[in-house]
């Protein structure tokens, strides 16, 4: 009883900690550079509580988790395609985090690859970037340092390995999106322009919030994370 009873409260703090990330996600204005092109788009914070889940739940919590932020937050504060977008990622970034949760650096070499490759593309696409362009490719290569920084350092301490599967969960949750986005609405020009510039965003937020659960997994003494 008292297992069952610790279950059942860690997932209600998950749950309402997921809505309450999902009601600040979409009260932050961080996708400016979509000028409204692909609504439902947004950050994913409360998609980063899935990264806790990967770590204090067995596979089938977690998913249950996923359903409950992803269709409580929809019905609370978005639409039936915001819903879908939110799913999309939600369904992708928890899958990959299941995958690279014991090869951690493997996830930060990835994200390193898909962010330079991101840049580059956008290099070739703008020879001569300015703006906000450039701002944004500025961004993408700061995250691709980021994720070898975090590849290094998982090395070198393995207790740091969540910074790996917090990295790859964030940017799968912005590709998924992203995906779910260019098949609805048809427009899969949205796979060179705005894919590149959210797998950064990705992955910033990825390494921040990597870091966050680092700390707290210390604090929680919760064992294994590498």
């Amino acid at each position: 009883m008292n297992s069952n009873a610790s279950k059942v409260a860690r997932f209600g703090m998950l749950t309402a900690l997921a809505l309450v990330l999902g009601w600040l996600d979409r009260a932050i204005p961080v996708t400016w550079f979509l000028s409204g092109a692909v609504p439902g788009i947004k950050l994913g914070l409360a998609n980063t509580v899935l990264l806790y889940a990967v770590y204090l739940m067995d596979w089938k919590g977690c998913v249950l988790l996923m359903l409950a932020k992803v269709f409580l937050s929809g019905f609370m504060f978005g639409s039936m395609s915001a819903i879908l977008y939110s799913l999309s990622g939600g369904a992708l970034s928890l899958a990959v985090m299941l995958l690279v949760r014991h090869r951690p650096r493997l996830g930060a070499l990835v994200i390193a690859l898909l962010a330079a490759a991101s840049d580059v593309m956008l290099l070739v696409r703008n020879s001569h970037p300015r703006g906000q362009l450039l701002w944004c490719m500025i961004l993408i290569a700061m995250a691709c340092l980021a994720a070898v920084a975090a590849f290094v350092i998982i090395g070198r301490r393995p207790e740091y390995g969540v910074l790996g599967t917090s990295l790859a969960g964030a940017v799968a949750h912005n590709i998924g999106q992203i995906l779910a986005a260019s098949a609805m609405l048809r427009t899969p020009q949205l796979l060179y322009t705005y894919l590149p510039v959210l797998v950064g965003i990705g992955a910033v937020v990825g390494c921040l919030t990597g870091i966050v659960a680092q700390r707290v997994f210390k604090a929680l003494r919760v064992g294994n994370i590498q």
